[in-house]
């Protein structure tokens, strides 16, 4: 079995060119092959906009003020690590900053033409831009892929 695996990796790092086995798998992947998947929490966030949503709601929908601090939310956002933006999470009440919730319903999300492609390992959350708009999404190594804008706290109101 180990030598099968060894063979899998092999074959996967030369079918996705990669230079490293462990740290360019996802969990899944790390999983199947069986090697330690590593986890890189200190780096820093930036936003991905690759399966963003304009149908469920646009930035051209947000007032000046709400853009500014969209721009101010994405700034705050490449100068922090992911163990830092993870703890600005807690109970209602307690939080802080971006306020990191994790989304424990997917149902209550808009629908998505790519969602049901997703990958259900996915963990879906909500940071905060401003008192009342949040942004969803998930997040796939360093990038955060901001899916939906929430201006005001509508799409996940837990």
């Amino acid at each position: 079995m180990a030598k099968a695996n060894k063979k899998l990796r092999k074959v996967a790092a030369q079918q996705g060119g990669r230079t490293s086995e462990a740290s360019d798998l996802n969990l899944r992947e790390a999983t199947l092959l069986g090697v330690k998947h590593e986890r890189r929490d200190g780096e820093r966030p930036y936003v991905n906009l690759k399966y963003y949503s304009p149908d469920h709601q646009c930035l051209s929908d947000w007032t000046k003020a709400k853009l500014q601090a969209f721009s101010a939310f994405c700034r705050q956002l490449t100068q922090m690590n992911w163990s830092q933006i993870y703890a600005t999470g807690g109970k209602a009440g307690n939080k802080v900053g971006l306020g990191y919730t994790v989304h424990t319903n997917h149902d209550v999300l808009p629908k998505h033409p790519e969602l049901e492609t997703f990958s259900p390992d996915l963990t879906w959350f909500e940071l905060r831009v401003d008192g009342e708009s949040r942004v969803h999404g998930f997040r796939v190594k360093d990038a955060f892929f901001l899916v939906y804008l929430d201006q005001n706290h509508d799409v996940y109101p837990v």
